[in-house]
């Protein structure tokens, strides 16, 4: 069911599946509505379109997936993205990578001396280091976007995303489960590699 392309646990795995392509052309003709967006927006996909994209989705039952949360990262050219851990309580994200295209959409993964930063929750629906300086840190782990790809990612580590260097706009589908602190990225490995 699945095709590994890269292990690089506990950071991220890319894998395809058979009917990854159609996932990705349902958000891109979500793309075409033209976002409107400040340098970075985060966008529940129309009800229709969720469904769809849920009922494509090899993981929908299995990790519960949010059918309220399927929502496309849209990132301008130009745009970085501060050191965080997604949600309040988010262990890890199934991404699709809808629109990459160059090589300079990167994502930087950093070890928890990020947690001495105070912490913005943005209402509750995050974890943002505030005051994040990227030049004090070196990144543990480093991967550039690819196009037409699915991402296990790690959410549960602190990272950031950076979009500085691109011409491009980059667009990400993330699926959550209903019970975001349930699901650990090591339980979805071991599913994804049992389906090899």
């Amino acid at each position: 069911m699945y095709t590994i392309i890269e292990d690089s646990s506990p950071f991220y795995i890319r894998f395809t599946h058979d009917r990854m392509k159609e996932i990705i052309d349902v958000c891109q003709e979500e793309l075409k509505n033209n976002f409107f967006i400040k340098g970075f927006s985060h966008r529940i996909l129309r009800k229709e379109a969720s469904d769809k994209i849920l009922s494509l989705e090899p993981f929908t039952k299995t990790l519960m997936l949010n059918p309220h949360r399927v929502s496309l990262f849209v990132t301008k050219p130009g745009f970085y993205y501060r050191a965080h851990k997604d949600g309040a309580e988010n262990r890890m994200s199934i991404n699709y990578t809808v629109q990459i295209l160059d090589d300079k959409c990167v994502t930087n993964w950093y070890d928890d001396s990020v947690s001495s930063y105070p912490l913005d929750t943005l209402g509750g629906n995050s974890r943002e280091a505030i005051g994040f300086d990227k030049s004090k840190h070196v990144p543990i782990k480093t991967m550039t976007a690819k196009p037409n790809e699915c991402i296990l990612f790690n959410t549960d580590i602190w990272h950031d995303f950076d979009n500085s260097q691109s011409s491009n706009l980059r667009a990400i589908l993330t699926l959550r489960s209903i019970h975001p602190g349930k699901f650990y990225f090591d339980d979805v490995k071991k599913l994804l590699l049992e389906n090899v």
